[in-house]
This record gives structure tokens, C-alpha cells and sequence, in this order.
């Protein structure tokens, strides 16, 4: 059978995408049974319907999670219950986003170069690289979404109602992930009745085909969940938080998720200028300088700079720092650049987000084919969506939005590849496997340290050992829950730390703390600021 056009590329290119993600995954390490981030929450979840049977989910859970709890319990019923075996799931998860991602691409029309660009940008992306180390919800989401919309690009460039099908199926598996993934089949939806050259019959035949799975999967969902389940707290809170959204917080938090979004496509902007420049100077420079107003109108008011959002990306670091010295405390990060590297990005994060929003407009002004035209929509639904969150809003949020951001400008613009955007992919890239490596050692050296106290006969209810810690060891038990004004970072230091803790007579931090002695000291090997790092076991000096 002689194969399709382009079938022996494709095939050599997802050769490459698993080759470099097992390479990842061996430099960075997958060892550790421990949760990180919020992903103790999830984890819970997994167990609770691995050993009995029963679907429960913590009232720390917001997100759907259904299809992640399925898959993560049937997992531990072949291997075990493990952290390891859940993170080893989501970077598996994370290398077959990335091979969709390149389908989706193809599928948009983009060949050459420009397709290899923006599979490495979204492959190699600090957030998708740190949370594919985790059992966080917003890799598998991320990646569903992504096949989700290679499905609908196929769909839409051949005109074929089975793909938009699929693509409906695979939303709706992501929805079951995170509700948000209903955003990319509005999407789909939306795009199948815009499409020209199309009779209204068909195009009401194809926008169905795009969304009914998926809306009958959201509205069974939800109704299981409030009528029959019971939903956890953090659901009706992000629900309180949705209807209570206001416009300053609205354009706050867009204004930063641009920048931030941004920022992560910036090798692509780069590729881009010289289109953009040549045929919209005029708005690239109006855009530009409205961003640059906003930066310096936020700057003065806050002191804020790149980066804009917290929970994964800070400076010179990957990954959600948990200890009480840097979360409930808001001391600086052990190393840090501060303006010295804060400025540099927001000059960069702000050029390239006036890049992309005229690359944009320009793109949309040509009226692409339905395929590159569903990618806008579903940028556009997916940020959009992402900003009910305002009160929260971190950077993870924008994950799902990047492939299709990064789709959608390769395929509307002429990308010319230069020593730039190539250094700054690098860079990029570096940041994500080095910050992800530190992110893994400093947790394996804090467990070590816990698993040191429970040696010597310490309990759990006498440690404050970071918030996944106390979440994994003592929140179903102790079934109290923080409130908004408790969560916030930067609290007086006369308080015990949010987190569940009991008594802290012993804390992990990365720095001693006032009224604490250093019990031991574990060291770390850094790769993102090469050296030494060091997580300490404190002990309360006082009774």
C-alpha cells in the first residue's frame, strides 16, 4: 500500500516528538511518590475509586476530573497506587499532545519550518513541560483539546462530518477533564455556521456534528454532578467567582495573560515581525503602545512585571512553590534576578504581544479557510473563557490556549525563521527542562526530609511541611477549609500556615525562620541557576 503524501514525514516527525519526550523525562526523572502542586487533591480521588470502588472527589476539587479519576484508578489497579505511575501517565499523555499537535498543524496548512517551530514552542513550553511531571488536570485537558482540534481542522478541510464527530467526542473528553473544554466545541460550532460557500442547511448539519456530543456531555455531567453527586466546594466557589466577575479585574487579568501568552509564543512573534511590519506598521505601533501604557500605568500602581501571573512560571524558577517561607509568607524566591530580568521579559513579553495582536487582526481581515478560521475562534473562546476565573487567575490557565494561538498565527502569517526566534526557543526550552529539574530535586529533597521526621516518630499533625504535604496527610481528616483572605500569600508570620497544620513544631522552608533552629539541611542540585540549593528542617525553639 503506497502511503498519503507526507504520511513518511509525519511518521519521522512523531518518531522525533516520543524520541525527545522520553529524553525529557530521563534528564528531568520521574522518580519521587509524592504529589506535587494540587495534584494530592486529584490523586485522592484516584484512590478513593481505586481501593473502593466509590467516586469521591475533595472539596479542594474544581475541576470535572471524571475522566482523569477513570483513568488514573484503572492505571493503579494494574501497578499500584503511586505518584510515580500518575506522573508517568500525564507525560506519556503530554508526548501524544504533542504528535496532535503537529496532526492539527498539518491540518491547518502548515508545512516546512514554521510547523517544526511551533511544535517544539508548544512541546517544549514551561508550563506544558513542568505540569506533564504532575498529575495536574491541565496537560490531559490540554492534550484532548488539542486532538479535539485536529479533529475539527480535519473535519473542516475536508469537509467531512465524521471528523467534526470525532473532534465533538474528544471535547467532550475534555470537558470531563476541565469544564472549559466545551469552549472548543462552541468553537467548532460557531465556525461551522460562519463558514461560506456552504448552504444554511449544512452548515446547521455541521455546527451539530461539532457539538452535540459535547454539550450532551457537559449538561449530563453537571446534572449528575449537583443533582446526584453532590458538588465540592470549589466548584460553587468558582461558580460564586464566575458571577461575580467586574470589568477592571477583567481587563487586569487580560492584560496580564496576554503578556504572559505572549511571552510564550515569542520565538513565533519574532518570526513574524517582518509581516506584520511590512503591511500593518501602523497598528503594530498603536498596539504596541497601549501595552506599553498598561505595563507602565501597572507597574506604578503595583510594581508588577513579567512575571505577570504566579502558581508555575517565576523568576529563575519552575513549578508551584509550596513551603511556607515562599507561599504563605511571600518571602523572595532562594535566587532571583528581580528588574534585572523582570524588565527584559516585560519589553519582550509586551513587543511580542503587539506582534501577535496585529498578526491577529491581519489574519482574521483575510478571512482564512474554515480550518485556520476555527483555530481564531477557538483562541479567542478559550482566553476568553479563561478570564471568569479573575479572582484566581493563574498561568496555567492559558496552557489550552496556547496550541491554538500558535496554530493559528503559523497558519494565517509568512513566519521567516531567524537567529532570534531559533536562540529564543532555545532558551525557552532550556528554561523548561532546567526550571522542571529543580522544580523535582527540591521536592525530592524536602520528602527526604519528611520521610527523615516520620522516622524519628514525628506525625504528620507536628509538621508543616508545604501544602501538598498537609493536603496529602491531614485534609480529608481534618475536613476544614481555607477561606479566600487565608489562601492569599503574604500573611503575618504569627500565623500557622493555611495548609492543615496542627501544630508546627516542625517546618520545611528553603531559608531559617525566626523563632526556628536548622535540624538538618538537604541539599539540591540546580540546573536553572547553577549551584546548590537547600531545603531545611526547622524545629520551633520554644515549648
Amino acid at each position: 500500500m503506497t502511503p498519503r503524501p507526507g504520511a513518511r514525514g509525519d511518521a519521522l516527525a512523531i518518531a522525533a516528538i516520543v524520541a525527545a519526550g522520553a529524553a525529557v523525562a530521563a534528564l528531568v526523572g520521574v522518580r519521587g511518590d509524592f504529589p506535587l502542586s494540587d495534584d494530592w487533591s486529584y490523586a485522592w480521588s484516584v484512590r478513593a475509586l481505586c481501593d473502593d470502588g466509590a467516586l469521591r472527589f475533595m472539596p479542594w476539587t474544581g475541576a470535572s476530573l471524571l475522566l482523569q479519576t477513570w483513568y488514573g484508578a484503572a492505571l493503579c489497579r494494574t501497578f499500584g497506587f503511586s505518584f510515580e505511575v500518575l506522573r508517568a501517565s500525564t507525560l506519556v499523555l503530554a508526548t501524544l499532545g504533542a504528535a496532535g499537535f503537529w496532526s492539527l498543524l498539518g491540518w491547518a496548512g502548515v508545512r516546512g519550518a514554521p510547523r517544526a517551530l511551533a511544535t517544539a514552542l508548544f512541546a517544549l513550553d514551561p508550563l506544558y513541560v513542568n505540569l506533564a511531571f504532575t498529575f495536574m488536570t491541565d496537560v490531559p485537558f490540554t492534550v484532548a483539546a488539542v486532538w479535539a482540534g485536529a479533529c475539527y481542522a480535519r473535519g473542516f478541510a475536508t469537509r467531512r462530518r465524521a471528523w467534526l464527530v470525532a473532534g465533538s467526542c474528544l471535547a467532550a473528553a475534555a470537558l470531563l477533564v476541565r469544564q472549559h473544554g466545551i469552549f472548543v466545541a462552541a468553537a467548532a460550532s460557531l465556525t461551522a455556521l460562519v463558514a461560506p460557500d456552504r448552504p444554511w442547511r449544512a452548515r446547521i448539519a455541521d455546527a451539530c456534528a461539532a457539538g452535540a456530543i459535547a454539550l450532551a456531555a457537559s449538561l449530563g455531567f453537571h446534572v449528575w454532578l449537583f443533582a446526584i453527586h453532590g458538588a465540592p466546594l470549589a466548584v460553587a466557589t468558582k461558580l460564586g467567582e464566575a458571577s461575580r466577575v467586574h470589568a477592571a479585574g477583567v481587563v487586569n487579568a487580560a492584560f496580564r495573560g496576554l503578556e504572559t501568552l505572549a511571552f510564550l509564543a515569542a520565538p513565533l512573534a519574532l518570526a513574524l515581525r517582518r509581516d506584520v511590519l511590512t503591511r500593518h506598521r501602523r497598528l503594530f505601533v498603536a498596539a504596541t503602545t497601549l501595552l506599553a501604557i498598561l505595563a507602565v500605568l501597572l507597574f506604578l500602581r503595583t510594581g508588577a512585571r513579567m512575571f505577570y501571573l504566579t502558581n508555575v512560571m517565576y523568576d529563575l524558577g519552575l513549578g508551584a512553590s509550596s513551603l511556607r517561607d515562599t507561599q504563605f509568607l511571600a518571602l523572595r524566591q532562594p535566587v532571583e534576578l528581580g528588574p534585572a530580568l523582570g524588565l527584559p521579559l516585560t519589553l519582550l513579553a509586551t513587543l511580542a504581544a503587539g506582534i501577535l495582536l496585529t498578526a491577529w487582526v491581519d489574519g482574521l481581515r483575510r478571512r482564512p479557510e474554515p480550518a485556520v478560521c476555527f483555530l481564531f475562534v477557538a483562541t479567542a473562546a478559550l482566553f476568553l473563557g479563561s478570564l471568569v476565573h479573575t479572582r484566581y487567575y493563574f498561568d496555567r490557565y492559558l496552557l489550552v490556549v496556547l496550541p491554538f494561538a500558535l496554530a493559528a498565527l503559523a497558519a494565517a502569517g509568512r513566519v521567516e525563521l531567524g537567529k532570534a526566534s531559533l536562540a529564543l526557543a532555545a532558551l525557552l526550552a532550556w528554561y523548561a527542562i532546567a526550571g522542571t529539574h529543580d522544580y523535582l530535586a527540591w521536592n525530592r529533597a524536602r520528602w527526604a526530609g519528611l520521610a527523615e521526621l516520620a522516622a524519628a516518630g514525628v506525625t504528620p499533625a507536628e509538621i508543616d511541611g508545604g501544602m501538598e504535604f498537609n493536603g496529602w496527610t491531614l485534609a480529608a481528616g481534618l475536613d476544614r477549609w481555607p477561606t479566600d483572605a487565608e489562601a492569599r500569600p503574604g500573611q503575618p508570620p504569627t500565623r500557622k500556615s493555611w495548609w492543615w497544620v496542627v501544630d508546627d513544631r516542625y517546618v520545611l522552608s528553603f531559608r531559617p525562620l525566626p523563632g526556628y533552629v536548622v535540624r538538618r539541611s538537604l541539599p539540591y542540585t540546580r540546573w536553572l541557576a547553577p549551584g546548590t540549593g537547600r531545603v531545611v528542617v526547622l524545629e520551633r525553639t520554644d515549648p
